[in-house]
């Protein structure tokens, strides 16, 4: 393939039709070639923080020394202003593809890293071959842009590309669109299970949990399309729905459970962003409730990602009068500086412990001496994941504060929530 004329363009018009005769031609001589997708990224932050020009000369060493590693065994076309493709003949296998593909990235790294004032560009590199995945010039190309895609999702500098994990890329855009026509359409709903009070037997609170049932798929597990939110980005929405739910709930439950507090999930993403806090503020002042009456649940591996970011969010919602609880406490870092540091009201002893804690010594230990710690920092405790009368008996001997689990009571949709509290008459 000859270096177009029109190389230091951002933009090659005729490149993608120059790929696919390159391409054909192989594929009639049934060569095996190696079709090679390099889409780069940050381009048009590289050209805000160095110029458009600086940027087109930046693209077009990447683009030149890519087209000297090729030599007479392949053969470069810029397809667009951040795309390259890379035709590999002569390899021996797939480790010799891969070998190509890291000195790629190399020499995109190491180009952009010279760049003293630019971002740095960086790459992902998809890659098919023919004849293993056909010999249609259009196909290969299309079937490099899905390889491109799959890495981007997957976090992976290059790929292969892969019929299965090509699939199920497919299968994760059907379900975020119909994700995102379940949220418009209020497919979504919450549950709510009871927090009960140790000391007074009677229902305090409530953790609110997201479920989904799709209208052609059925229910959805929440593992499933709470990930696919927070990696598409949907997470936002959800976490906006499922505070403005839970307040809505909470005005409605104001006459016959006036002192319920209701507890929202928050996923990393979130609590390191302070938009948060402008929506339990607007949240809470729509329908009328008290901030204090509404609980933030964080993991605690969450905080970790970030501390500075999330720590800020969470002095702030506290500032608001919310409470913040440190959800799965004892699966992760679990340190006293951690503890001494963190703006939480409450720890939440994760259900592994818990469920175990009458046959295992050691989880026993992990519960006692988690009640024992968050007392020694003035935080309430919550034990999940509440099987047996035995459990909850011992859970009250060591002085943990609220309990829940499916012995007290399963998840319940809001209706039936509200119909329990006025069946039990043990709120407080």
């Amino acid at each position: 393939m000859s270096r177009p004329s029109n190389s230091s363009s951002l933009a090659t018009t005729d490149g993608w039709a120059r790929a696919s005769r390159q391409i054909g031609q192989a594929a009639r001589k049934s060569e095996d070639l190696a079709v090679i997708l390099i889409y780069m990224h940050s381009v048009q932050r590289s050209c805000a923080t160095v110029g458009h020009q600086r940027t087109v000369e930046l693209l077009e060493d990447i683009y030149l020394k890519i087209l000297e590693m090729a030599g007479d065994n392949g053969a470069v076309e810029r397809l667009s202003d951040r795309k390259f493709a890379m035709l590999l003949r002569g390899f021996r296998n797939r480790g010799h593809v891969s070998l190509a593909a890291l000195k790629l990235q190399r020499i995109i790294g190491t180009t952009t890293i010279a760049e003293p004032d630019g971002p740095g560009l960086s790459a992902t590199i998809g890659v098919v071959m023919c004849p293993e995945h056909g010999s249609d010039p259009h196909e290969l190309l299309r079937l490099a842009e899905v390889a491109v895609l799959d890495g981007q999702r997957r976090g992976a500098a290059t790929c292969f590309y892969e019929t299965e994990s090509a699939e199920q890329m497919l299968l994760d855009w059907d379900l975020e669109q119909r994700l995102a026509d379940g949220i418009e359409a209020g497919d979504l709903e919450l549950h709510y299970q009871p927090k009960v009070c140790l000391r007074t037997g009677r229902i305090v609170g409530a953790e609110a949990l997201m479920r989904w049932r799709e209208p052609e798929l059925g229910p959805i597990s929440p593992e499933v399309f709470i990930a696919l939110a927070e990696s598409t980005g949907q997470i936002v929405e959800l976490t906006h729905f499922a505070i403005q739910r839970a307040c809505r709930q909470l005005s409605e439950w104001r006459s016959s459970a006036p002192a319920l507090s209701v507890a929202v999930n928050v996923t990393p993403t979130i609590i390191q962003n302070s938009e948060i806090v402008d929506t339990i503020e607007s949240s809470t002042s729509i329908w009328g409730v008290a901030p204090e009456f509404l609980t933030v649940e964080v993991t605690e591996n969450s905080l970790m990602a970030n501390q500075a970011a999330s720590h800020r969010v969470l002095t702030r919602i506290r500032e608001l009068g919310a409470r913040v609880s440190i959800d799965d406490f004892g699966t992760g870092y679990s340190s006293l500086s951690y503890l001494k540091d963190i703006p939480a009201d409450e720890l939440k002893i994760d259900r592994s412990f818990v469920m175990g804690m009458l046959s295992d010594a050691g989880d026993r230990k992990i519960v006692e001496h988690t009640i024992g710690l968050a007392k020694s920092f003035g935080l309430s405790v919550v034990a999940e994941g509440i099987e047996s009368a035995e459990i909850l008996e011992e859970l009250r001997r060591l002085g943990c504060d609220l309990a829940q689990g499916y012995f007290i009571c399963k998840p319940l949709p809001a209706a039936e929530f509200g119909a329990f509290l006025v069946a039990t008459g043990k709120t407080a």
